[in-house]
């Protein structure tokens, strides 16, 4: 299985990029192809202009989205891996998307009706947080992730969502509860 590892976070020192280590060697270790794309190493521009929007709905991309295009045309599975910040994804990955699952080519309409390009894939999300874990599962944030996420974005796109993993409290976990959460990803990925 191809995967396509969407990395979106501005340290290479964080929590977060341990988490991609172990994910990424563990699914190369099954012998599975992945590709990491770090969207703060690649510089991405996270700005959707006007003409840019007008061009793809003639199917014309700028240089930067088809070369992401093409990853995502590749993969079989796609894995965001990122921080939660202020109740949603960094501006960075939101941007990404927006320019990279563009109109033509993730998507399609006939009337008002979604015409989904990218059917046969699949997603994974591994988000961090400093808040624990419960408050988001009990005031809804998790559910009301996973909606905004799955439905709006990978649904709509014709993938399909199978596993949305949280982990709060980063900030101040110690040693042993960080080491379980490495440990959940590394199954994850055994699971794949």
């Amino acid at each position: 299985m191809n995967h396509l590892l969407l990395y979106c976070h501005l340290s290479n020192h964080s929590f977060n990029h341990a988490l991609l280590e172990v994910y990424s060697k563990e699914l190369e270790k099954k012998g599975d192809p992945v590709i990491v794309r770090n969207l703060y190493d690649l510089a991405f521009d996270p700005v959707l202009t006007e003409r840019e929007y007008e061009n793809s709905l003639e199917g014309q991309y700028e240089v930067d989205v088809l070369n992401e295009q093409k990853h995502i045309a590749w993969c079989d599975c796609i894995t965001l891996i990122y921080p939660v910040w202020w109740g949603g994804m960094p501006a960075l990955l939101k941007g990404y998307i927006d320019r990279v699952f563009s109109y033509g080519f993730a998507y399609e309409l006939d009337g008002e009706d979604p015409i989904p390009r990218l059917k046969g894939k699949t997603a994974i999300t591994i988000c961090t947080t400093g808040t624990p874990s419960e408050i988001y599962e009990e005031n809804g944030m998790h559910d009301a992730m996973n909606v905004a996420r799955n439905l709006s974005i990978f649904e709509f796109c014709g993938i399909q969502p199978i596993q949305s993993l949280y982990f709060g409290n980063v900030i101040l976990a110690g040693d042993e509860k960080r080491r379980s959460m490495l440990e959940e990803v590394r199954y994850l990925a055994q699971m794949q």
